[in-house]
């Protein structure tokens, strides 16, 4: 599993290189995500898609786009399909709320919002309205009450 994830990490930095805020971003998804499934002790296989769609989430704009571009980069590191197949349908539907198809889709959903919450500024009402029904995990729920307070 490490293996996987580490592949994909390094193909994320080569792909966006030089820029910082998107590195520093897809990092702090990966990792609140990691932690987030480790901490509900997710089985390893379901804890490797988290991590593989954590790193290429937000690759390069729309939906098609991402996924696009994302199962270009885990063809080229020679992830699995059953793999690829996964993280790609987490990622065309990672902003789909009425279709969350597993705790490794919900995880980064929560991850990414709390990131996002992060960098956005959102205000506490903000984060409130859009959080209330989001989160479903303890340890989501966990980290948005220690980050934000709510």
């Amino acid at each position: 599993m490490t293996q996987n994830v580490n592949l994909i990490a390094k193909a994320m930095k080569d792909y966006y290189s030089a820029d910082e805020s998107k590195i520093r971003h897809f990092v702090s998804v990966y990792t609140l995500a990691k932690t987030i499934g480790e901490l509900e002790k997710l089985p390893e296989q379901t804890q490797e898609y988290l991590e593989i769609a954590a790193l290429v989430c937000d690759i390069d704009g729309g939906k098609a786009c991402e996924c696009t571009k994302a199962r270009e980069i885990l063809k080229k590191s020679e992830i699995d399909y059953d793999i690829t197949d996964r993280v790609c349908y987490i990622v065309e539907h990672f902003d789909d709320f009425e279709h969350i198809t597993g705790l490794d889709h919900q995880i980064l959903i929560e991850a990414h919002m709390i990131v996002s919450f992060r960098e956005s500024g959102a205000s506490r009402a903000q984060i409130i309205e859009r959080s209330n029904s989001r989160f479903m995990t303890n340890y989501g729920r966990a980290f948005l009450k220690k980050a934000f307070g709510v």
